[in-house]
């Protein structure tokens, strides 16, 4: 009897644990979905039901997804000088040099069709994957199912990624269960998304392929396609420091703010702005949280495309200033 009872257990707790981790295509929501991507797209079901059984989804409790939240929370409290000094190291500044000096035609013809300063491309690859050496390795799809069918606060989101992942590998001839990228899912030189790959991503070599993996040209043309369509403006300022009296902190915004307000406006708040700038020129008034200290700065529209592309005004000002350094280093070397 005993025996028997010990075997019961055993068979109540084998039974748990395959509750918790199946193949996707287990879940009800998985079908359901893999069925709309029949009937809307035209894809073979069992080819869906077949790349989709190789991925599991686990079961995760309210309490492991507040620690991914909590996670979340604590990368956005990273001070400004924090977040800058992870990126715009010499190492990343030397290795853009070659980089540029590698890629030097394709930037100048990406500069010239689409006004993107070379250096703003190679900061922004210097930042996304080190210049293509680090493009992640998680495989896409099963991130992608996780985050679609699982407890992420984004499931919508990435159940739209999830379709335009699919429509992209079919699109490319690409296998899905072979696709590696970062753990948010974006992928290759640039880090796009699935959907801003297909939207965004060119061919620039003419080669009849849009290659972000494997193809430096590519990602060249397509970063500086990205920009121009969020408008960005050939020889525009970026940026402009201003200091701000204790009275006018308030004014200055932590979060991404669009430049709405003209230059006349921020001088009529009591702004000493450059008498470079024309009254007209619409601008943010941003504040960078430092460790000990914080920073304000003036911003025009093309800072604000580079939120675009990663919605962090952290990350677009570190793009900025790494730009000026990499353009400082690779002019040195002509």
């Amino acid at each position: 009897m005993r025996v028997a009872f010990i075997a019961l257990l055993l068979f109540i707790n084998t039974t748990a644990v395959f509750a918790e981790i199946l193949p996707s295509t287990h879940f009800k929501s998985v079908q359901n979905f893999i069925n709309e991507m029949v009937q809307t797209h035209g894809f073979n079901k069992s080819e869906l039901q077949f790349i989709f059984s190789k991925t599991k989804l686990k079961k995760v409790d309210k309490s492991q997804q507040k620690s991914e939240l909590t996670d979340t929370q604590t990368s956005e409290e990273m001070s400004w000088e924090k977040y800058r000094s992870i990126f715009i190291t010499e190492g990343r500044i030397n290795r853009g040099v070659v980089f540029w000096q590698n890629n030097k035609q394709a930037l100048l013809k990406a500069e010239r069709i689409y006004g993107v300063p070379s250096e703003i491309i190679v900061a922004i690859l210097g930042i996304e994957t080190y210049y293509g050496k680090i493009q992640g390795k998680y495989p896409t799809l099963k991130t992608l199912i996780g985050k679609a069918f699982g407890t992420s606060n984004r499931r919508s989101f990435y159940r739209g990624e999830l379709e335009s992942f699919l429509l992209l590998a079919r699109e490319n001839t690409l296998p899905p269960l072979a696709i590696k990228g970062s753990s948010a899912g974006a992928l290759g030189y640039a880090q796009f998304i699935s959907s801003s790959y297909r939207y965004y991503a060119v061919d620039f070599d003419n080669d009849f392929r849009v290659d972000l993996f494997n193809n430096t040209q590519d990602a060249i043309g397509s970063i500086a396609n990205y920009l121009a369509k969020h408008n960005w403006q050939k020889d525009g300022k970026t940026v402009e420091i201003v200091e701000l009296d204790e009275a006018q902190q308030s004014l200055a915004q932590t979060k991404i703010t669009k430049p709405t307000q003209s230059a006349q406006y921020w001088r009529e708040q009591g702004l000493n702005i450059s008498s470079t700038i024309n009254d007209v020129a619409k601008l943010a008034l941003i504040r960078m949280r430092g460790d000990q200290s914080n920073q304000t700065w003036l911003t025009f529209w093309n800072f604000y495309a580079i939120t675009r592309y990663n919605h962090d005004n952290r990350y677009a000002m570190t793009v900025h200033q790494l730009s000026e350094r990499l353009k400082q280093a690779f002019t040195s070397t002509i």
